[in-house]
């Protein structure tokens, strides 16, 4: 019941971010279809840099998918939380759906973070996303979302921050 009344409150506060968004000036969506950012929390608990690709742009709509890697060298509790091992690495696969009229875009997406210690000691863990992120004209990128997963058992509410930028490859 606690999940379903996150979900709804995150989903409601994403909703009224995007309606009060106001435009400025014209935009102009930036056409590369590769995003780079780091990100602090989220999907992979604790840090990651990430490279992210869409797959499909239609008008409002999007669907990109993106794959991450962190290192952690200490152990770690984070907010009282999650306790990380040395030594640790964490790498998420996701891919989300994307909504949104102009910079502005809700995510929602889901996937799994491989977190381990070498090659003998790893563990799957389940994540989601519900987020918010803006794409400047000058390919800026910015998402903040709530990122929930479940490890040994366990639910968890966690949040995320990325900042990064988008490119075209090739060109």
């Amino acid at each position: 019941m606690k999940f379903k009344h996150t979900v709804y409150a995150v989903l409601m506060g994403l909703l009224f971010l995007q309606t009060q968004a106001q435009e400025e000036k014209p935009y102009k969506e930036p056409t590369g279809l590769n995003n780079w950012y780091i990100e602090l929390g989220g999907n992979s608990l604790f840090y990651s840099a990430n490279y992210e690709k869409v797959l499909i742009k239609q008008g409002r709509w999007g669907w990109v998918g993106r794959v991450g890697l962190g290192y952690n060298p200490g152990q770690y509790t984070v907010l009282n939380k999650v306790t990380l091992e040395g030594n640790t690495y964490m790498a998420p696969f996701h891919t989300s759906v994307l909504y949104g009229p102009y910079k502005e875009k809700l995510e929602l997406g889901l996937g799994f973070t491989l977190v381990g210690q070498g090659t003998t000691s790893q563990e799957v863990v389940p994540t989601a996303v519900f987020g918010f992120r803006v794409v400047e004209t000058n390919k800026v990128c910015f998402r903040v979302n709530y990122a929930p997963f479940i490890r040994e058992g366990k639910y968890y509410d966690w949040f995320g921050v990325s900042i990064g930028r988008n490119f075209s490859a090739g060109k």
